[in-house]
């Protein structure tokens, strides 16, 4: 049955006990509305359900009666716990049927792998009459499209790679075919060291003209907010121009245009300079550098990294000197900017950068941080104070090294 061109609106579910009881987090259906909303996809519900067969059966009634756009993502294994692609043909009613070229690739695929056939394994080529089959080249769970009375079911594995595969190559070219939605256009301004509440006061009489045809999100992280602007193509200048006028109220408060961390930023920076950094971490305790070694290419900009958890070993590695700690403590600005200035002298980096800090509350102290930088045997310095847990704390002190070494290359490098 061929579906005219609609006003798409979707529930995405995810199946599997596991996700109910939090042993697996749900990233299947994260990247599934990520992939719909540009092409004009309205996501109105995101459910996990139980891998159980009324739950299945009631969850696609409920979709069918509610929206033209229901993804189901889980529950296509071999094993018996996986009913999905059962309880499918019996809410409507027809077999399960053979899929030759499903059949033949799943067999392939056990034979590459020296792997024994089984008979649990030909099942994954059954599907139910009514379908047409998603091939899933990146595995050996077909995926399946439906159309019923107006609406899309289709039902894709939980292994992510595969329903990755599944989305991009199969599921989105179809339903931009059926879509009369356009596609929607993203913009971004991405910010540090302003909370969003202040953020939103900075920008507010701009929010108030943007006409219904463009939309603004916040997003927010520690220390950062991400500003997202969207429209469709026909009002992007309208956009840009909103956008740009945000820019210039937000002034040294914006770091980025793009949906890359600020990491990848600075990661940019250094590169395009053929720049070297370097860390000395204390309180961070590696944070740093693992964020740069996450980003291809690390290699190209990163020279070396401390971590000297400990007074003696900011001692005996950096050199730090005990005059300096008796004087002020670990936990200051004349440490920090010791840490980062013997980091610079003794990898040879063009920059070096700091923590040191105090990243959970006692009872006489609130967390706080310092962190330092050190470019060309100049170094600056300031004081974070800290309002989350260990590991957010720990990444908010990360973040602002980052942000204050940017700003530090925006206005004199």
């Amino acid at each position: 049955m061929n579906i005219n061109k609609l006003e798409m609106n979707c529930i995405i579910y995810t199946i599997g006990d596991e996700l109910l009881m939090g042993q697996t987090i749900d990233t299947n259906s994260a990247f599934i509305a990520q992939k719909l909303n540009p092409i004009g996809i309205k996501i109105m519900e995101r459910r996990s359900i139980a891998d159980d067969r009324k739950a299945i059966l009631d969850a696609i009634a409920y979709g069918m009666q509610n929206h033209n756009v229901i993804i189901f993502t889980g529950g296509l294994g071999p094993t018996k716990d996986d009913i999905t692609k059962k309880t499918i043909a019996d809410f409507f009613n027809v077999p399960l049927i053979r899929h030759d070229k499903t059949f033949e690739h799943v067999k392939a695929f056990f034979e590459k792998r020296n792997r024994p056939f089984l008979d649990v394994n030909h099942y994954q080529a059954d599907v139910p009459s009514n379908c047409e089959v998603l091939f899933n080249k990146a595995g050996t769970a077909p995926g399946m499209w439906i159309e019923h009375q107006g609406a899309i079911l289709i039902s894709l594995p939980g292994v992510p790679f595969e329903m990755e595969y599944l989305m991009e190559y199969e599921v989105i070219p179809r339903l931009k075919k059926r879509s009369k939605t356009p596609a929607l256009i993203y913009s971004y301004i991405q910010t540090a060291g302003i909370g969003e509440s202040f953020l939103a006061k900075n920008i507010e009489f701009i929010e108030e003209a943007l006409p219904d045809y463009i939309k603004l999100s916040y997003l927010p992280n520690p220390y950062r907010v991400n500003l997202r602007l969207s429209t469709t193509q026909e009002y992007e200048n309208d956009m840009l121009s909103f956008k740009n006028q945000m820019i210039q109220e937000l002034g040294d408060a914006v770091y980025g245009e793009s949906t890359n961390t600020i990491f990848e930023h600075f990661f940019n920076f250094l590169d395009h300079r053929k720049w070297l950094v370097s860390f000395a971490e204390s309180c961070t305790g590696g944070f740093l550098v693992n964020e740069m070694t996450n980003i291809s290419g690390a290699s190209r900009i990163l020279s070396e990294s401390y971590v000297v958890y400990s007074e003696a070993s900011k001692m005996d590695k950096l050199g730090v000197a005990k005059e300096i700690i008796d004087a002020h403590t670990v936990y200051s600005a004349e440490c920090a900017e010791a840490m980062a200035i013997a980091c610079l002298e003794k990898s040879k980096s063009h920059i070096a950068i700091a923590s040191t800090g105090i990243l959970e509350a006692t009872k006489d102290q609130k967390p706080f941080a310092f962190i330092a930088i050190a470019i060309q045997g100049k170094v600056v310095s300031r004081k974070v104070d800290l309002f989350y847990g260990r590991n957010k704390n720990k990444e908010t002190v990360a973040v602002v090294a980052i942000f204050e070494a940017l700003k530090w290359f925006k206005k004199d490098f």
